[in-house]
């Protein structure tokens, strides 16, 4: 009966009729379907080109990885080269028993050996020893020459040797001396280590072997 109805119109009633459904299934599709679709495309290339930007960064970082890979090894060796030279503190007993040792070894009398306070610096602390033997002069050269040829640096500041009154062949001087080895401070050293690689204090004397 509709259809019949909408014959009887004039033409370009007609028309507009058709017109104005065909805008309404459009309108329908744009709201319902066509503008989630855009939205959903949108996003979806938002998303793309957020990719392209992480996997150019991500290529960056990895053409320069060997680069990152070869620092990362140079620092641990110069890591291991700083432990090496300077004992953690773990170690400072075996250290002081050397020592003991190579005055004995050295044919000296000890007749004080005093370890002192530490005393921190940047990524390292003094140990200092108070240290008096006797002996003779090629004993005391002897001990300082094995000394320094220990691994970890000792260093032998404001040495006194005096001769003794009453003396014998094989005592004939009294030494005195401080004794100072440096220890390890693994987490200052660890932000510290490319900026002093291997770098030994200055009042260091004689490195080890």
């Amino acid at each position: 009966m509709a259809d019949t109805n909408v014959s009887r119109l004039p033409l370009v009633a007609q028309l507009g009729i058709s017109i104005g459904l065909g805008l309404a299934v459009l309108g329908g599709f744009y709201y319902f379907m066509y503008k989630d679709m855009v939205e959903e495309a949108e996003k979806k290339t938002s998303q793309l080109e957020t990719l392209k930007k992480d996997i150019g960064q991500l290529e960056v970082i990895t053409a320069k990885l060997p680069d990152f890979q070869r620092e990362v090894s140079v620092l641990e060796m110069k890591l291991e080269t700083l432990k090496r030279i300077l004992p953690p503190e773990k170690e400072t007993p075996d250290l002081v028993r050397k020592l003991q040792n190579l005055a004995a070894e050295s044919q000296l009398s000890i007749k004080n050996f005093a370890p002192g306070s530490m005393i921190s610096r940047d990524f390292y602390q003094e140990f200092p020893i108070a240290l008096e033997v006797t002996g003779t002069y090629h004993n005391l050269a002897s001990f300082f020459d094995r000394m320094s040829r220990l691994t970890r640096v000792v260093n032998a500041a404001a040495l006194k040797v005096t001769a003794k009154q009453d003396q014998t062949p094989s005592n004939t001087i009294t030494a005195q001396c401080t004794a100072t080895t440096y220890i390890y401070v693994e987490s200052a050293a660890i932000a510290a280590t490319a900026g002093a690689t291997a770098k030994r204090p200055a009042t260091a004397g004689k490195a080890g072997q």
